[in-house]
């Protein structure tokens, strides 16, 4: 499994009880195909960079917003649900952006059958090293 950080902008208009139901879906979809939801993280409504577009009107006409409220999930799945996750945001006209990142986390640097990646294995090889020289 990957452990992955969805970033995604939602409209500053859309209401909580809609966000709720739409992170449970999401939650519900990486739980049921042997995911774990580590977290979820509401940023509040901020100032966006530009002004997005949303992909239809909304009730009142707009279409364009000049802030968004935004929301991270981090979770560990497979690629593939990382996809049907996608999907699930795709389709949803709250949503204005999302995207997927390959998070890192402490967990990827203590490996011990890559010594050559580990930067502490490293570092302890590097001090006997240089014992020995001496």
């Amino acid at each position: 499994m990957v452990f992955y950080e969805c970033l995604m902008t939602a409209k500053n208009t859309a209401h909580f009880h809609t966000l709720t139901a739409l992170m449970k879906d999401v939650s519900l979809k990486i739980v049921s195909n042997g995911g774990i939801v580590r977290s979820i993280q509401n940023h509040g409504i901020r100032q966006l960079p530009h002004r997005f577009k949303a992909k239809y009107a909304d009730r009142e006409g707009n279409r364009y917003y000049e802030k968004g409220r935004f929301i991270s999930v981090f979770y560990d799945a497979s690629p593939s649900v990382m996809r049907q996750v996608e999907g699930i945001l795709n389709l949803d006209e709250l949503i204005l952006r999302n995207t997927h990142l390959k998070a890192r986390n402490k967990f990827m640097d203590v490996n011990n059958v890559r010594e050559n990646k580990n930067p502490y294995v490293q570092e302890i090889l590097e001090k006997e090293e240089s014992a020995r020289k001496r």
